[in-house]
């Protein structure tokens, strides 16, 4: 499993970026919809890769 940065582009708010795990960048796009789904985001019109991340240490 890899570590993939996703932007998710909103209407209303500000755009949100998510870290989120997967095996390639489209079931990376599909982790991110279903968080948003679980935190009742309404206002999401577009989800996108930014790129693979090779560390989580800052």
């Amino acid at each position: 499993m890899a570590y993939y940065e996703v932007r998710i582009l909103r209407c209303h708010n500000p755009p949100k970026m998510l870290t989120v795990t997967a095996q390639n960048s489209q079931q990376a796009v599909r982790a991110a919809a279903a968080d948003l789904r679980q935190e009742g985001v309404t206002d999401a019109r577009g989800v996108e890769v930014i790129g693979q991340v090779k560390s989580l240490r800052g």
